[in-house]
């Protein structure tokens, strides 16, 4: 998918992304891999600094219940440029998510998701 790394910006929505010790460990797997991965907790402020960004395209990784909210709302954007869904319930994801191309994958594993970033 991304060839040069540094034309996109990388967040992570979801509720327990800083608090809880697995989303903690596996955002440290993450910055082996990528340096600028910015977390929000608040699917309103995420969607606040997704909208100024002007020079990149965004990936985002984000929690199914959150995801159901913002994807609909940030679709459109031409800096919107994929969607991960790193959930718990990968069945009931897929539901929603078929009806956004952006969405690239529902997953339980972030690896299978890091698969998706660079192969």
């Amino acid at each position: 998918m991304a060839s040069n790394v540094e034309s996109f910006k990388y967040l992570w929505l979801d509720r327990n992304v800083n608090s809880a010790d697995d989303n903690i460990e596996t955002q440290k797997e993450l910055r082996q891999i990528i340096s600028d991965l910015r977390t929000f907790e608040n699917s309103d402020k995420c969607e606040q600094y997704i909208r100024q960004i002007t020079e990149e395209q965004v990936v985002l990784i984000v929690s199914g219940a959150f995801g159901q909210q913002i994807v609909p709302r940030l679709h459109d954007l031409p800096q919107f440029f994929a969607c991960y869904v790193f959930c718990q319930n990968k069945k009931a994801n897929e539901g929603w998510a078929k009806n956004y191309d952006k969405v690239k994958s529902s997953s339980i594993k972030i690896q299978q998701i890091l698969l998706y970033f660079f192969y």
